[in-house]
């Protein structure tokens, strides 16, 4: 039997209508979208969902709306943190209910706090439920405090813990937890400049933004690469690399995103919410298609 956390999964982006509202249609389309190229899950309302800027009424409507539409032919991984431990509770109550496979969440957010309060809040996370619980490392806002070993042990205590996503180009910090928590953990890696690089140090599966857009190119070359074809897996992540490289400079990276969606798939996932995207410039389409063929024509270069 197919193991159910495992693989690609995009990072579901979250459309927003010409209201400003998230998009319940296109939303179903992306579901549609998913399961026609044979990802592997979705991971709702993450970073790229803009988890902050929503509220906790539209978290829950994303939420209804992509589990029944995936239906079970993708196992959905909801994404529940919050600012308030309560929220993040009340909302994994609602994945539950709702038919979500697993529940998942960042460390508290903008105010700093001990590692004591840290993982007190994922414990009243994981005990809200019976569903798999995976503890969401995004280094950019919450770098680790303390050490792997200390952070391995503690993790291990956490109700309900199955894994993790970690989001860090930092591998090293991925292969003490890996051994920290005696392999015992099913860790998932969150940075798409190191999909593949991450199975070495035990990834069994790869969570991104780059996937809605790229997913059955990245799925196959995170398969040649588990499959020991390091040759294709590392051509591949060098094209894929610069593509995300020339993205993220252009300081333009949604409506990037957009655009391509647009073109490749004629899917409109909007405008993102503010303050998110409002300095961003409108691409050529020329230099949109480039970057998208860049990558999908990466894995049958020469």
């Amino acid at each position: 039997m197919k193991k159910k956390f495992t693989g690609l999964w995009p990072a579901m982006v979250t459309p927003f209508d010409s209201t400003g509202k998230p998009s319940l249609p296109a939303l179903e389309q992306l579901v549609e979208l998913f399961v026609k190229q044979g990802l592997d899950g979705i991971y709702l309302t993450g970073s790229t969902g803009q988890w902050p800027l929503l509220t906790v009424a539209e978290r829950i409507a994303i939420m209804e709306c992509v589990i029944g539409s995936a239906k079970g032919r993708l196992p959905v991984m909801a994404h529940v943190g919050a600012v308030t431990t309560s929220d993040a509770v009340l909302l994994a109550k609602e994945a539950a209910r709702l038919g979500a496979d697993a529940v998942s969440s960042v460390a508290p957010i903008y105010y700093p706090h001990s590692e004591a309060v840290v993982f007190e809040h994922y414990r009243q996370i994981g005990k809200a439920t019976d569903l798999p619980f995976y503890a969401y490392h995004l280094s950019i806002v919450n770098p680790a405090a303390i050490g792997a070993k200390a952070y391995a042990e503690k993790l291990m205590t956490i109700p309900n813990l199955a894994g993790m996503k970690i989001t860090d180009v930092n591998l090293y910090l991925f292969g003490l937890i890996q051994t920290g928590t005696q392999h015992k953990l099913e860790l998932f890696s969150g940075a798409d400049e190191v999909m593949c690089q991450a199975v070495l140090c035990g990834a069994i599966g790869a969570i991104g933004t780059f996937y809605n857009l790229w997913g059955p190119s990245c799925k196959s070359a995170r398969q040649a690469m588990v499959d020991g074809k390091v040759d294709v897996a590392g051509r591949f992540m060098l094209k894929f690399q610069t593509a995300i490289s020339r993205v993220i400079e252009s300081g333009s990276v949604w409506s990037f995103i957009r655009a391509a969606m647009q073109q490749k798939y004629q899917i409109d996932i909007g405008v993102p919410r503010a303050p998110l995207g409002l300095a961003d410039k409108a691409w050529n389409e020329d230099h949109v298609r480039e970057i998208v063929n860049l990558v999908d024509q990466a894995l049958t270069a020469e």
